[in-house]
């Protein structure tokens, strides 16, 4: 799997620890795969981003964003995640997601579309977390790259501002040639980054991460959801296990 993004975010947030109850998301057309069911899924002394990263490339693959833990301050030692072990039969991928959320109760999840969200408990109705934040218009001209709506939330977003620095490591798998022109309304910044990574290709994925003092944003992607790859993609080999690049 190749990292195509790293967007640093560097701004001080206060967040909350409010509690959340997780509602189950009602069936959509868009979200049937959340209904598919898995004979068997089991992890073994894994994180719940492992788990969640194993449970996206199965039998029903979807794309997800996953919002870690910030740390007070990015010096700060990483905060460690629990060992997870399930053993699960004939199970939906929600429940597994339930069962996922269940076994690390720090998180809850929910779904965006065809996109699975899956986040702090603690931040749920943090209206100062980042992700919550609420943009009443985005507009999105002529954008060639990620970056594009990444620099469009920090200028569009109200205040307070949103101080945002943007480094690429290790190439990118890239947006579409044509450029993406859209008007979003009344969306929150994550619903934003999911359209963004969706963009690019379907069961893309993203993750969000790093300190209160210096938050990080990475973009991936597996293409899993798509039998062939558009005819614009460069034609190269990936890593083992990735689909194939033509």
């Amino acid at each position: 799997m190749k990292c195509a993004l790293l967007i640093f975010v560097a701004a001080v947030m206060q967040a909350s620890a409010v509690p959340a109850r997780q509602a189950g998301p009602v069936p959509t057309r868009e979200t049937a795969f959340l209904e598919a069911k898995l004979s068997e899924f089991e992890v073994h002394k894994q994180t719940l981003l492992e788990a969640l990263l194993k449970l996206a490339r199965g039998p029903a693959p979807f794309g997800f964003g996953f919002e870690k833990i910030l740390k007070e301050k990015l010096s700060d030692p990483e905060i460690p995640d629990p060992a997870l072990s399930l053993e699960l039969q004939n199970k939906s991928v929600r429940e597994i997601l339930d069962a996922l959320c269940q076994a690390d109760q720090r998180y809850t999840w929910s779904v965006d579309g065809t996109t699975v969200d899956v986040y702090p408990r603690a931040v749920t109705s943090d209206k100062s977390y980042l992700l919550n934040r609420e943009l009443p218009k985005l507009e999105l001209k002529n954008a060639t790259d990620v970056q594009d709506g990444l620099l469009a939330i920090s200028r569009q977003l109200p205040p307070p501002k949103e101080q945002i620095a943007i480094a690429q490591a290790g190439g990118a798998d890239p947006y579409p040639p044509d450029p993406w022109t859209v008007t979003f309304e009344n969306v929150t910044v994550r619903k934003v980054v999911n359209r963004l990574t969706e963009h690019g290709g379907r069961c893309g994925y993203w993750i969000f991460g790093g300190a209160r003092d210096f938050r990080a944003f990475g973009f991936f992607n597996t293409y899993l959801c798509d039998k062939t790859l558009p005819a614009w993609f460069p034609k190269r080999a990936g890593p083992p296990g990735e689909h194939p690049r033509n």
